[in-house]
């Protein structure tokens, strides 16, 4: 058998095996991703995870804290020379920490889906400047060893 016909055979068992689940031979579904259990990323999702952690969930996050800050302090001042009061002065700054530590990690997850959105993004831009590439190029003969001129 010579390498034509061995190529043609190959090819031949490759395309009856195709899983026609794979991602590059189909259309994402209407609904965005990739549906099933494959991967995909939907750009515009990321952004308004993003949007939604930096603006509203930010901003909720800071009206609890100065909302137990005020009820905590009016407390604080009804139980003055209490030992009650210390303790609820000491559960105020452990709050007030929990409280930055979680406008932190909300600010590093909002920044982390902008970075990964324009991560993708990127990688999709340079998979399609390549495709773009391998259009431009005469096709490889691999009969001969060389592309066809």
């Amino acid at each position: 058998m010579g390498f034509d016909e061995e190529w043609a055979q190959l090819r031949g068992e490759a395309a009856a095996r195709q899983d026609v689940r794979m991602g590059l031979n189909q259309l994402a579904p209407a609904s965005g991703g990739s549906g099933g259990s494959d991967f995909g990323t939907d750009s515009a999702q990321k952004r308004a995870a993003s949007g939604k952690l930096a603006g509203e969930i930010k901003t909720q996050t800071e009206n609890a804290g100065k909302k137990s800050d005020e009820e905590t302090a009016v407390a604080i001042t009804a139980f003055a020379g209490w030992d009650t009061a210390a303790g609820l002065k000491t559960a105020e700054e452990t709050w007030n920490k929990q409280v930055k530590n979680l406008l932190g990690r909300l600010a590093t997850e909002s920044h982390n889906l902008g970075v990964a959105r324009s991560m993708y993004l990127g990688n999709e831009l340079e998979a399609y400047e390549e495709f773009q590439l391998l259009k431009r190029q005469p096709p490889f003969n691999g009969a001969h060893g060389r592309q066809e001129q």
